[in-house]
């Protein structure tokens, strides 16, 4: 027996899988399966009788070792089969053989049930898989962990009718006597269980097209051909960009993108068999805006770097599920970025950095990477700190490298590991090797601790004296440095450095502005001391890169919230970029209006602060103008963003009629996406019991996955507590598929007039919650109680989790609570001299 064996997380590392043969028969009417798994497995180490994997929720009907039956015990507990014999298993090959039976289960994980209606009323079954992190054991005995790599034969036997893709191409079909057919797929490269994907069902297929040598298609439910083309359109533009950024050729056999009715995650990045939910892969490029656009580009171009970073080379343990998905996070900017240039693609991931900035202001916070014993464990990594703080962190180096550099160094990583399994540090020794330069120490200094810096940047006796600290948005003292790869621009150019000590003074011979964190790229705040402040002025502004605008403003808004700035200083702040265009700053000021808002609340002086929303922000709606043919996207972007914003955080009545008509009109001819998008939210933030009914009746009838997500979160917006009851009750009903229902709820949390109302009614419904929705939904559907503020609301909340823990997500419901303790004194402390100033 080996030490490992007392693990109860890690399997022995003995035996060891090259290739599954799996055999799956599913009955999608009765929701059952069969099947059998054939392991090729080798023996490294003599004197054992016993084999360990994992199983649960199978039924274990024979095992045999070498086609001699064997006795075997499965440990619900543990997930674990074991499998035993007489005789020791001597070093060298072996074959076990399983027999077994299963459920398709309601549960969005492992072998899973999907369905649809068409266009007649009748209901149709998909069975179809997600195995991340550790569910493939659900679908079939295997040696469940990243490192056991092995190849997979996958043989589906299935109605004549259906459908059936796996991650290979399909190589055999043979007509069974039982009426079934029985599909055969190739075998596939060497890859851990997780990767693991087969889906079966009445489903429709787009032609092949060849996508530079590599054959490309898109699966989906009947009847909706005509929303594949742009999903199309960026894979085929991904998988020529990748292979030429990685050097490496495509490491699979085909890739087929399935746009499922029903999915836990966003996407998932089964190699060749890549599954997505529907408004993530399919949408009309007429009706949709362009964030609902860009998604579907982002998500697709996730999936696809990871064929290459996760697939072909895997992190050796959960641990290292960070890096994975920050590093496909990284590529997706970067080749959207290339699909459409217009688009400023890193200026917006600049926006979407900021959540993670503010997780990571909070004591709550972790870091980036931790020790992960059990896979539940790890299950805490998929958020905000892997995916914007670690895109964010492997942005700062590629820059501080040099694009080339970085590129290089992903290449000769990736050759060095192709088909193999890494630790972190692999990737920083590759960079190492590459560049010269020391890149483990750091990037250590970042993602093994918690937290980021805030730069104090001040000018005495020319000099500019930097300073680190840890931000935090409560009062404290923190010894943390980091090495820092900063930049600094004055009327001369840029000049980088790399901070390492708690202070470092540059001699700088200017009167000038003094730009810290030129480019925005550090994963700092940066606070300038009065002096520096006064030199960046209104006709300073336009010089600046739209990052280091956008930069300026977010930083005063986490200000604000840390209760080191006014609100009011704030307000008049905004006045400065009045001249402003850039979408992306537009959406870092609205960001401070809101937040500004809630602090305000119904107090009477709401009124003044109406009006300054509105003289801010009118000007910059009648530079963008009206539609025009051919406009730049991000132009009808901000359009929509000014008059959402100037209707309900302006109260302008002439802005709320406008969107009034424009979804009248809408009922008849074809309006402008991004306008209808913002008067849709408009007018169920203003509406009545009819408007309900319109867009519940929208939800129901919608054309394309956009417009369904649209009217259904519109239902959230409502002033009337008996709508967002309504919208409460629906969230839980059958009607709205499980995979957003908690985020419709989160949405109903969020609403600044009933809030409270729908959190009690998600505290009442608390188990029919968790009984009803995918478990890595549960924590983030109550991700808006932190907008609770009152002392009632901030007490029933941090009474009711002290009871009822979410264990998949415990660190990120500390997160929440924490934040919500944050946000009411925030509100205390701020609402009062800001009131006073606006009187």
């Amino acid at each position: 027996m080996t030490p490992e064996w007392n693990d109860p997380h890690r399997l022995p590392r003995f035996a060891l899988p090259r290739r599954y043969g799996v055999t799956i028969t599913p009955d999608l009417p009765s929701a059952t399966f069969e099947g059998d798994v054939i392991v090729d497995i080798d023996v490294t180490e003599p004197d054992h009788r016993v084999l360990i994997l994992n199983a649960i929720e199978l039924e274990i009907h024979s095992v045999a070792i070498d086609g001699q039956p064997a006795t075997f015990e499965l440990d619900t507990t543990t997930e674990r089969l074991t499998i035993s014999r007489n005789n020791t298993l001597e070093v060298g090959s072996h074959q076990v053989t399983i027999a077994f039976s299963g459920t398709i289960n309601d549960k969005l994980r492992g072998f899973y049930r999907s369905s649809f209606t068409d266009s007649d009323g009748n209901e149709h079954v998909i069975g179809t898989t997600q195995m991340q992190s550790t569910d493939c054991r659900r679908a079939f005995p295997c040696w469940d962990e990243p490192d056991f790599k092995a190849a997979f034969g996958i043989t589906l036997n299935v109605r004549q009718t259906d459908t059936a893709v796996s991650n290979s191409p399909e190589i055999e079909r043979v007509h069974l006597e039982n009426g079934l057919v029985a599909i055969t797929f190739s075998d596939t490269m060497v890859m851990s269980t997780y990767l693991v994907a087969f889906v079966v069902g009445p489903l429709e297929t787009t032609d092949w097209r060849d996508a530079n040598g590599i054959p490309l298609r898109l699966v989906h439910v009947p009847g909706k051909s005509h929303l594949t083309a742009f999903g199309l359109e960026v894979a085929e533009f991904c998988l020529t960009w990748f292979q030429e950024y990685y050097g490496i050729a495509y490491p699979g056999d085909k890739v087929e993108l399935l746009a499922l009715p029903d999915f836990a995650a966003g996407a998932m990045e089964n190699l060749g068999c890549i599954t997505f939910r529907e408004n993530l892969l399919l949408v009309d490029p007429q009706t949709a805006t362009q964030p609902e656009r860009q998604l579907v580009a982002d998500v697709v171009a996730h999936e696809l770097a990871h064929m290459w970073f996760g697939d072909l080379v895997t992190m050796r343990w959960w641990n290292g599920i960070w890096l994975n998905e920050a590093f496909a996070t990284f590529m997706e900017i970067a080749a959207c970025d290339a699909f459409k240039p217009e688009w400023g693609r890193w200026l917006t991931f600049g926006i979407e950095r900021t959540v993670a900035f503010e997780t990571d202001s909070l004591a709550a916070t972790r870091s980036v990477e931790f020790d992960v014993n059990s896979p539940t464990d790890a299950e805490g990594m998929f958020d905000v700190l892997t995916y914007q703080k670690g895109g964010a962190l492997l942005r700062m180096l590629e820059q501080h490298l040099g694009d080339t550099q970085f590129r290089d160094g992903v290449r000769h990583y990736l050759r060095t590991h192709a088909y193999g399994n890494t630790e972190t540090s692999d990737l920083w020794d590759a960079l190492e090797a590459t560049t010269g330069e020391p890149v483990r120490d750091t990037m250590d200094s970042w993602i093994w601790q918690p937290g980021y810096p805030v730069v104090s940047a001040s000018f005495a006796n020319g000099e500019l004296v930097l300073r680190q600290r840890r931000f935090s948005f409560s009062d404290g003292t923190d010894d943390t440095t980091w090495m820092i790869p900063l930049s600094y621009r004055t009327t001369t150019g840029i000049s980088t450095l790399l901070l390492k000590e708690r202070e470092h003074r540059v001699k700088i011979d200017t009167d000038g502005p003094i730009i810290v964190n030129a480019g925005g790229h550090a994963f700092v705040r940066v606070e300038y001391d009065n002096e520096l402040r006064s030199r960046i002025t209104q006709d300073v502004l336009p010089t600046l890169d739209v990052l280091e605008r956008y930069t300026l403003i977010d930083d005063a808004v986490a200000a604000v919230t840390a209760t080191r700035l006014h609100a009011a200083d704030f307000l008049n702040m905004l006045s400065e970029f009045r001249n402003e265009d850039a979408f992306s700053v537009w959406q870092s000021i609205t960001a401070g209006l809101r937040l500004v808002s809630r602090i305000i609340g119904e107090a009477e002086e709401r009124a003044t602060f109406e009006t300054t929303v509105r003289e801010l922000c009118e000007p910059a709606l009648r530079r963008v103008g009206d539609p025009v043919e051919g406009e730049d996207d991000l132009v009808g972007s901000l359009r929509g963003l000014l008059l959402r914003t100037i209707a309900l955080l302006g109260n302008d009545r002439t802005s709320i009629e406008r969107c009034r008509q424009i979804v009248n009109d809408a009922a008849t001819t074809t309006v402008n996406p991004e306008l209808l998008a913002a008067a849709t939210t408009v007018v169920a933030s203003c509406g009545d019991e009819s408007d309900y009914e319109r867009f519940l009746n929208g939800f129901r009838s919608s054309q394309t996955p956009q417009e369904q997500l649209r009217h259904l979160y519109a239902l959230a917006e409502f002033r009337d507590a008996s709508l967002i009851a309504r919208t409460c009750e629906l969230a839980l009903s059958s009607e709205v598929r499980t995979q957003n229902a908690p985020f419709l709820l989160r949405a109903c949390i969020a609403n600044e007039h009933n809030g409270s109302g729908a959190w009690r009614f998600v505290a009442e419904h608390w188990k029919d919650a968790n009984d009803k929705f995918p478990t890595n939904t549960i924590v983030r559907m109550i991700d808006s109680v932190k907008l609770l503020t009152n002392d009632e609301d901030v007490a029933h909340v941090q009474s009711f989790f002290a009871d009822h823990p979410i264990p998949q997500g415990a660190t990120t419901l500390q997160q929440i609570l924490e934040r919500q303790l944050i946000n009411a004194t925030t509100i205390r402390s701020q609402r009062t001299p800001l009131l006073a100033s606006l009187k």
